[in-house]
């Protein structure tokens, strides 16, 4: 059975107020304005047979303040008395679903594009007059100098689409779950760091509360930078003590907005002590020492060792004996076993340098 029918041209003007429960619903129309003036009434008000307005109360004042003079209906059999239409009004209003926040960041980025794309056609049709002939618009000796138009049009283009998603200026929110959607996906990330952007980007789609979990994940995300120039074997060691210094003093703080600032700061610091001690039009440290690269690989060697030392006493060699399979037991007994030739070459090296330096004497 039908419950209703669409009216495609009913006079506005014969349309009847009903119940209203929303607070101000003629405030802030000019989106919705924008919106039917650009595309039409996608969603037909709903009315009784009487023609009382169930919903459609804020679509009725636009299309009114557009000087419209008919609009689409779709008229609800059945809501006679006030009861029933109270309760039409509150499924109406109440029971449709939102986008979440990770729906709205994807729908706002894809509008964001394509609001750049239209900025940037009617910034093209302007530069150019009849003919495709180029207009002068450099204003003159006297002129003020170019505005950025890019930077211009791109912030445009972000308010235009948060506001189009969520009713408001939101791109900062909108823009802050699209990096943790980046950091989540991106395979050169820290995993403990990607997980945690996964975990925020959850949490945000229940309870909507997205600054202070931005803020966390990308402290850890320099924190794990850092902790990787403090520890991989390939970081100049003037970087890695500056990394383990910043780590430790970054322990302390406490407020979540300091700890990203900071920490960003940080990072930029080692960062560029990194590259004065690798770039050689900065420093000639390489030409120095002429057993600078058999000490790097000596001090690769050893940071490897030392993140993996004493792994023989955190493992019980009975269970790994009893259930290891034989890819399993081939490689430990190929790492014992050559690793154990490594030293026996390296000792008689060790032995035969310590002679010549005794012979020296």
């Amino acid at each position: 059975m039908s419950r209703g029918h669409l009216v495609l041209e009913h006079a506005l003007d014969q349309l009847k107020s009903g119940s209203q429960f929303r607070r101000d619903p003629d405030e802030d129309l000019d989106d919705l304005c924008e919106s039917i003036r650009r595309t039409g009434v996608l969603n037909p008000p709903a009315v009784t047979e009487g023609y009382v307005i169930i919903t459609g109360n804020r679509r009725v004042a636009a299309m009114q303040r557009l000087g419209m003079r008919v609009t689409p209906i779709w008229v609800v059999p059945g809501v006679s008395d006030k009861l029933s239409y109270i309760l039409a009004i509150r499924d109406e209003q109440t029971l449709q679903k939102a986008l979440k926040p990770l729906e709205q960041a994807e729908l706002s980025e894809e509008l964001k594009a394509l609001y750049a794309e239209d900025t940037a056609r009617v910034k093209a049709g302007s530069l150019f007059g009849e003919g495709g002939k180029k207009q002068d618009r450099s204003g003159g000796a006297d002129s003020a100098p170019p505005l950025d138009l890019a930077n211009l049009n791109d912030r445009k283009a972000r308010v235009q689409a948060a506001r189009a998603v969520t009713g408001r200026d939101s791109r900062t929110m909108l823009e802050q779950i699209n990096q943790l959607k980046q950091i989540a996906a991106d395979d050169s990330e820290d995993p403990y760091v990607r997980q945690h952007a996964a975990e925020a980007l959850l949490e945000i789609n229940e309870d909507r509360k997205v600054n202070g979990r931005f803020q966390a994940v990308k402290t850890r995300q320099n924190l794990a930078r850092l902790t990787r120039l403090a520890e991989h074997p390939d970081t100049p060691e003037q970087a890695r003590t500056a990394a383990a210094t910043e780590l430790r003093t970054l322990h302390d703080i406490d407020s979540p907005a300091e700890a990203l600032k900071e920490s960003g700061l940080a990072l930029a610091r080692v960062t560029e002590i990194q590259k004065a001690a690798t770039d050689p039009a900065l420093i000639g440290w390489k030409d120095v020492d002429p057993l600078l690269r058999e000490k790097h690989q000596i001090r690769k060697l050893v940071d490897l060792l030392r993140r993996e030392h004493g792994w023989w006493d955190r493992y019980n060699p009975e269970d790994f004996g009893r259930y290891a399979d034989e890819e399993q037991w081939e490689l430990v007994e190929t790492y014992i076993t050559e690793a154990s030739g490594f030293l026996d070459r390296a000792r008689t090296a060790r032995g035969t340098s310590e002679e010549t330096a005794d012979a020296d004497v």
